[in-house]
C-alpha cells in the first residue's frame, strides 16, 4: 500500500454545542464532538489520531470488508491534533456495548464477572450470552478484533467498545473501532525502558486475558483478517515518516509470529 506522500491535515473549527462527553472508558471520561454525521476525537496523550488512521489502513490492506471497520483520518480540531470518522450508525440504530447489554439483562458488571473466570471460559461465556440475547454469532467479530489488537498492541479494548448494533427490530455485528491507544501510545510505563522486550512487558490487553496472543489464538480459526508482516511494517513505517509520530512495531515483537 502506498500512502499519500503529502500529509496536509484537514482543519475543523467546532463549537462546544457539538461536544459529547463519554464515560465508561478504561481511561475515564473522554470529550468528543459529533457534527454533520462525523465524530471528532482529540488526542489525549499525543498520537492517538495517527494510531487510529494507521489501524484503518491496516484493516483496509487486510481485505476486510469496509463495512466491518471504521475508517479514521487525522485532522486538526480547533487547532489541536485528533482524528475524525463517519458515524457508523444509521438514524434508527444504536450501539449497545457488551457491558451495557449484560448490565441491562443481569444487573451485574461484566468485567467483574469475567475476571473471576479462566480466560477461555470468559470468552465462551460472553459469546454464549450475546448469542442467547441477540441471536448473533460474534466469533469472527472477536477473532478479527483480537488479531488487530495483537498486531497494534491495543491496550484499550474493554467491554465498552465491544458490542452490537440494534435497530429496534434486529441486531447486527458492529464494525471494529476505537484503536487509538495502540502502538504503546499513552503507555507511560513503556517510556521508562529502551529494549523491545522491556517495552513489550508493559503492554496489556483488556476484556479477557491480559496477553494479546492468548486472546487471539483461542479464536484464531474464526479470523478472516489477513495481512503480511511486510505489509504491516510498510504501513507503519510510512505513517511514522509522514506524521513524525513514533509507532511501536518491531520484528522482535513475539506477537508477530502469525
Amino acid at each position: 500500500m502506498q500512502i499519500e506522500s503529502t500529509f496536509d491535515l484537514e482543519e475543523f473549527t467546532i463549537s462546544d454545542e457539538y461536544l459529547v462527553r463519554t464515560s465508561g472508558t478504561s481511561d475515564g471520561t473522554q470529550d468528543k464532538y459529533f457534527k454533520d454525521g462525523l465524530w471528532f476525537k482529540l488526542d489525549r496523550y499525543g498520537g492517538e489520531g495517527i494510531a487510529e488512521t494507521t489501524a484503518s489502513l491496516i484493516l483496509k490492506e487486510s481485505g476486510l470488508n469496509e463495512d466491518y471497520f471504521v475508517e479514521y483520518k487525522p485532522c486538526l480540531i480547533n487547532g489541536k491534533n485528533g482524528c475524525y470518522s463517519k458515524d457508523f450508525l444509521k438514524p434508527e440504530e444504536s450501539f449497545i456495548t457488551f457491558y451495557r447489554l449484560y448490565k441491562n439483562v443481569t444487573g451485574r458488571d461484566l468485567a467483574t464477572v469475567c475476571s473471576k473466570m479462566d480466560y477461555d471460559d470468559a470468552i465462551e461465556y460472553v459469546i454464549s450470552f450475546v448469542k442467547e440475547q441477540t441471536g448473533l454469532d460474534v466469533h469472527e467479530y472477536l477473532a478479527n478484533t483480537f488479531f488487530l489488537d495483537m498486531l497494534i498492541l491495543n491496550e484499550d479494548r474493554h467491554f465498552n467498545n465491544l458490542g452490537i448494533i440494534y435497530n429496534e427490530t434486529s441486531f447486527k455485528v458492529p464494525p471494529i473501532f476505537d484503536n487509538g491507544k495502540s502502538f504503546l501510545i499513552g503507555n507511560s510505563r513503556a517510556k521508562n525502558f529502551s529494549s523491545v522486550e522491556e517495552k513489550l512487558s508493559c503492554a496489556y490487553a483488556k476484556a479477557f486475558s491480559p496477553d494479546f496472543t492468548t486472546n487471539y489464538k483461542y479464536l484464531k480459526k474464526y479470523c478472516s483478517l489477513k495481512i503480511t508482516i511486510e505489509a504491516l511494517e510498510n504501513i507503519v513505517s510510512q505513517m511514522e515518516s509522514l506524521s513524525h509520530t513514533p509507532l511501536f512495531l518491531s520484528k522482535q515483537n513475539p506477537f508477530l509470529t502469525f
